[in-house]
């Protein structure tokens, strides 16, 4: 009689196994709630398309993950500090590409995001610059973990080279979220790596059965903290402001034909309301004036979006 084969699976006891399939389902759930909002983030500061994509989610050693990494890679360390002080703190290792930095960089200080392709250590200055948008992440990651865990992410250290700096001993092992960054012209890498001994130590709040087991009062409170989140990042999101005397119709050979001192006739007249328009949609009608000898206008009122 023929006995059965037995498959064999290589085990390396140097980096042993954490966590289970569905505690690693769990952590990728968290932080593809953590791209879209990341996505949102970005498109939001650059008026530009940005999609944020998780390739994969594996455990490996601290030195692996630092050998993967870019020379020029931007290395920016969080403490992530519970509410409830008896958790510890613990870290949160972000490497983005300078690609997606310089890109950001030049967006944000008003250029096309044309000049992203560069391969130099970023000046002070740039990284002052950069150190902004860090802090914006940082509420995404606080906005991101309240369904699981109420905490601060506060920026610990950003530098450039990520292999002088040595967070963790390099046999630790850690759980490395990889991640593809699209914009309009480019795509390109970010990695996000947590300690798995911290990890290990919140594996109850990462698993379904928590989030079941908790109790009506600490979901309300929960649920209260990300709203209260989201609506301080709302708070400091740019929106343009346009004031629209009137709209016409005009045929292009009109257009084509139009030339330095010629007069184009409104069907308004001077002293009649004018519309407050954010990022394009009519919000407010207003009263034309001065103020300061500087141009002005004066909220009459609020327009019925349901009527527009």
């Amino acid at each position: 009689m023929d006995t059965p084969k037995m498959e064999i699976k290589a085990y390396d006891f140097r980096s042993p196994k954490k966590f289970a399939k569905e505690q690693l389902k769990t952590i990728e759930s968290l932080h593809e709630n953590l791209a879209r909002n990341l996505s949102s983030m970005i498109t939001g500061l650059t008026r530009s398309f940005c999609e944020i994509q998780i390739t994969q989610v594996e455990k490996k050693r601290y030195s692996e993950y630092t050998n993967s990494l870019s020379d020029f890679a931007l290395f920016t360390s969080f403490d992530l500090i519970p509410i409830d002080e008896s958790i510890e703190v613990t870290l949160l290792l972000m490497t983005i590409h300078p690609e997606i930095a310089y890109f950001l960089i030049d967006k944000l200080m008003g250029g096309d995001g044309s000049g992203y392709n560069l391969i130099r250590e970023f000046t002070e200055i740039e990284m002052l610059l950069f150190e902004k948008f860090l802090n914006k992440v940082g509420r995404q990651i606080e906005i991101s973990w309240a369904k699981y865990l109420e905490i601060e992410a506060a920026i610990k250290a950003t530098e450039m080279n990520p292999r002088i700096i040595q967070m963790l001993a390099p046999e630790d092992i850690v759980v490395v979220i990889d991640y593809k960054v699209t914009f309009e012209h480019f795509e390109s890498p970010m990695k996000i790596c947590l300690p798995a001994q911290a990890l290990e130590m919140m594996m109850d709040r990462f698993t379904p059965k928590f989030a079941k087991s908790s109790n009506k009062k600490a979901d309300d409170n929960r649920d209260e903290m990300q709203r209260t989140a989201v609506l301080n990042a709302l708070k400091v999101a740019e929106v343009e402001l346009k004031v629209v005397l009137d709209e016409i119709q005009l045929d292009l050979n009109d257009v084509l034909q139009l030339e330095i001192n010629d007069l184009i006739p409104l069907t308004k007249r001077y002293d009649e309301l004018v519309t407050v328009k954010l990022d394009d949609h009519p919000w407010y009608t207003a009263k034309l004036g001065e103020t300061k000898f500087q141009k002005a206008v004066r909220i009459e009122s609020l327009i019925d979006t349901e009527d527009v």
